[in-house]
């Protein structure tokens, strides 16, 4: 059934945040509103004369804009390029699992997670602006996804219940990765300073 991975993830997420976060953590107020406001505007449309949306994906995209408002058009624009590629890689992934199926090898949820997570560490380095990329990417996507459907007379509510599963899956394979590099670097930095201390006592007993 599409959208119980999503509420799932999305329950237990917010349950974790909101018992054992501290307070004080910025953005923590933030984050728990926005999440129970995407849970809710879910399982509501918007009609729309070309295609239908459920309203989760404009609310997404309209705080996503708010919150990267401040940063410097450079890095504004870096964020836009970047969201296009994702854009234009969703869209032409579902459209050639939709005309030639035949070449997955797997369930398609998989296979996209794979697929747009391996190209977004190609394009950034920050863990942030990767989760930002890829959900303003995968929103467009779909809308453009839908929109080339209803140009063909082909029925599709777009950002609905089934994507919403696929972002959970995407989100949650970066920030999976984010955590394998931050476990990596603790090894580095701890294997290294061992053998800093271990190459300094052996030049002094020199």
């Amino acid at each position: 059934m599409d959208g119980i991975i999503f509420y799932w993830i999305s329950w237990i997420v917010w349950v974790i945040v909101m018992y054992f976060i501290p307070k004080t953590v910025p953005f923590r107020f933030d984050f728990l509103f926005h999440l129970l406001a995407v849970m809710v505007l879910a399982g509501y449309k918007l009609e729309a004369p070309l295609v239908s949306v459920h309203l989760s994906g404009p609310y997404l995209f309209f705080i996503l804009c708010v919150y990267i408002r401040k940063k410097s058009i450079i890095k504004i624009m870096e964020l836009i390029s970047g969201s296009l590629i994702i854009t234009l890689a969703y869209a032409s992934f579902q459209l050639f699992s939709l005309l030639d199926p035949i070449w997955l090898i797997m369930k398609p949820s998989y296979l996209l997670c794979i697929f747009l997570n391996y190209l977004i560490l190609l394009l950034f380095k920050n863990w942030k602006h990767r989760l930002f990329v890829l959900l303003i990417g995968m929103l467009l996507g779909d809308i453009i996804y839908s929109g080339l459907l209803a140009y063909h007379s082909l029925p599709y509510v777009a950002l609905a219940y089934a994507w919403h599963d696929n972002a959970v899956l995407v989100l949650g394979a970066n920030i999976l990765w984010r955590m394998l590099e931050l476990v990596g670097q603790y090894i580095y930095t701890i294997s290294h300073s061992r053998f800093l201390s271990k190459q300094g006592k052996e030049n002094f007993n020199q």
